[in-house]
């Protein structure tokens, strides 16, 4: 039952990153577009927001990213952050303060197809890494230990990746600053 509800939440954080569907264009009169750039230097100035695109600073409430050039905010809460390179899939960033991080490893392993890659440095920031080889084939994973791990803990998922050694997740991984 742990596993089917850990699958199911996995698959809802990442629908819920996907964005708001907001496509819509700033084009149009040039009053249109001195608007558009009004708002994005208060954006800049507020912290980013989103659909705002890098880069600058996205804060939540115990951790920042500092969002790559061209990469899209999808989402924007106080425990989740959801980023979206040019061309990618989007990571989700999901801080726990109740999270045992040795308990999260675990549960990792404990579910159908995960393969554990072992622990990585990215930047400051040494993550255990996780890669689905069936069910949810091409479901990245990596858990940072907040702290002395027993209390906290920072989830990163992505889905559709082809490879846990994408430029794309060396790009953001190190990225990450605990408060």
């Amino acid at each position: 039952m742990k596993k089917l509800f850990l699958m199911i939440a996995a698959v809802a954080a990442l629908t819920a990153c996907n964005g708001n569907g907001n496509t819509g264009s700033n084009a149009g009169s040039g009053e249109q577009n001195g608007e558009a750039a009004t708002e994005q230097t208060a954006d800049k100035a507020a912290g980013m927001q989103e659909g705002s695109k890098g880069p600058g600073a996205l804060e939540a409430t115990n951790f920042t990213i500092d969002v790559p050039e061209g990469w899209e905010v999808t989402k924007k809460t106080d425990e989740e952050l959801c980023v979206k390179p040019p061309e990618g899939k989007v990571f989700s960033f999901q801080y726990s303060d109740q999270a045992n991080h040795e308990q999260e490893k675990q549960m990792m392993m404990d579910l159908k197809g995960m393969k554990d890659l072992g622990e990585k440095q990215f930047g400051n920031n040494t993550y255990h890494l996780y890669m689905w080889e069936q069910e949810f084939e091409g479901t990245f994973k990596a858990l940072l230990k907040i702290g002395d791990g027993q209390s906290g803990s920072l989830e990163v998922t992505c889905s559709g990746l082809e490879d846990a050694d994408s430029e794309v997740v060396g790009q953001i991984l190190g990225n990450v600053k605990i408060k």
